[in-house]
């Protein structure tokens, strides 16, 4: 089991890793597997999304996992590499700060580093009032300095997803810079995807911003050049996966082995070294 100490050096390095200057890329994966898969080949960190984490589990996202399933594949996971692990948590999967601190604290003790926090209701129809969402966000960093380990705090923001504001930017802004205040240590505007306002926003706020990846944001360069601190996957990554195998099976039917055949493998070696 691997000592407090250096899970507290991992939050650490995971936190510098959003100020080192270079963007950090995230392809977010769902188990040990493709943590391992990212580990081998060189990426600093592993995130997971909630998206895939639920959906390779048997449910639908929307916190409709259950919080101890997701306990074990983070356990899973960050057992399996030696590098700082993130974890997708939605809203918490809790109704209180109660709950929300204990399943903080559950997530460190099963060895991650990092969380991404979102504000917008299960529903989709509307936002936490920020003063509710800085409560939690603080409640977060306190169960962080109680256990030894400060937690990276990826604070999300739906303004741009559920479009439900009439000026989505100067809200998102508004929500950055209090999510900050509360302890967050990146800010993420997910589905934002104007370069300019990327721009103007990672000034606004000054603090780390996270990128989802996208067609309109798909110049990694520029979003380097910009100030862009992280970029994610989201489901992507599944997505890609699943999208092949649908192929190759849709494919065989009609006798085609083109992609079968054809489709670049993993050698066998390398898949018995992940596990």
């Amino acid at each position: 089991m691997e000592t407090r100490l250096a899970q507290a050096e991992k939050a650490i390095l995971f936190r510098n890793q959003h100020r080192s200057g270079k963007i950090l890329i995230l392809p977010n994966i769902w188990d040990q597997l493709g943590a391992k898969i990212l580990e081998k080949a060189g990426y600093p960190s592993i995130a997971t999304a909630s998206v895939a984490t639920a959906l390779t589990n048997g449910y639908r996202d929307g916190e409709k996992i259950p919080f101890i399933r997701l306990l074990k594949t983070v356990a899973r996971i960050t057992s399996a590499v030696s590098l700082p692990v993130t974890v997708d948590i939605e809203r918490g999967f809790a109704d209180s700060l109660f709950l929300l601190k204990e399943n903080i604290r559950l997530l460190i003790e099963n060895g991650a580093v990092g969380i991404n926090i979102e504000d917008s209701h299960a529903d989709h129809k509307g936002l936490f009032k920020i003063e509710e969402q800085c409560r939690k966000i603080e409640a977060i960093r306190e169960v962080g300095i109680q256990c030894g380990v400060s937690i990276v705090i990826n604070a999300r923001t739906d303004v741009f997803l559920l479009k439900t504001e009439n000026d989505a930017f100067s809200q998102a802004v508004e929500r950055g810079l209090a999510y900050k205040t509360a302890g967050a240590d990146c800010f993420y505007p997910i589905v934002m995807n104007d370069y300019e306002e990327i721009s103007t926003l990672i000034n606004e706020v000054a603090m780390p911003v996270n990128v989802l990846l996208s067609k309109s944001t798909a110049d990694l360069n520029k979003l380097n050049e910009i100030g862009v601190a992280r970029v994610s996957l989201g489901p992507g990554l599944l997505n890609h996966a699943l999208s092949t195998m649908n192929q190759i099976a849709e494919e065989l039917l009609h006798y085609n082995t083109t992609t079968f055949l054809n489709h670049g493998l993993l050698s066998r070696d390398f898949m018995d070294s992940l596990v």
